[in-house]
């Protein structure tokens, strides 16, 4: 079993993807900062997982109804951000990295409903912590208000998730953080 430090790794921040050289950076000087494509197609790649993450959720029957209606609406939120990154890849003439078949999630032992309302919190923070990052990194500042809305979605559905999870209200982002794996 991979841990969750490894399946960070993989998944976005030191992966192979992420190394200059690879597909995602396939536009970008050696040397310099990301390109925008290389920063969406970081941030596709995040929405790919979280849209496979909760397709897996909830034919995991795991899931009680009313989880299972708020992890519907968060992946289609997700596909919705896909099309929108995949678009603005396109419009800056990149290529959209496609999704893969399956991620492996095995880092995280899915036995019971709160074991998926964790993973859906660290893609979710993972998620919001890249947009943020990226949101100081972008080229085209027209990409900076899309950037900022999607990342305010996954904040939401952090805060979300924290609640389902039993967890605190916090008073500010950094807190989110805290997932308590």
């Amino acid at each position: 079993m991979t841990d969750r430090r490894s399946f960070l790794t993989t998944l976005v921040g030191g992966s192979a993807l992420l190394l200059p050289g690879s597909e995602l950076w396939a536009d970008t000087k050696p040397g310099r900062a990301p390109s925008d494509v290389a920063l969406l197609n970081i941030a596709l790649e995040l929405e790919h997982t979280a849209i496979f993450a909760y397709g897996l959720a909830a034919g995991s029957g795991l899931l009680s109804k009313g989880v299972l209606e708020v992890g519907g609406t968060f992946k289609a939120s997700h596909e919705t951000h896909r099309d929108a990154l995949t678009s603005a890849v396109k419009e800056l003439k990149g290529h959209p990295i496609p999704a893969r078949k399956s991620y492996d999630l095995s880092a995280f032992d899915l036995k019971t409903e709160a074991d998926v309302l964790r993973l859906a919190l660290f893609l979710e923070m993972k998620a919001a912590n890249t947009y943020q990052k990226a949101l100081a990194q972008f080229h085209h500042k027209r990409l900076l208000d899309a950037a900022g809305r999607i990342m305010g979605d996954e904040v939401s559905h952090a805060a979300v998730l924290r609640g389902a999870l039993g967890k605190a209200p916090v008073g500010f982002y950094g807190q989110l953080d805290e997932v308590g794996f």
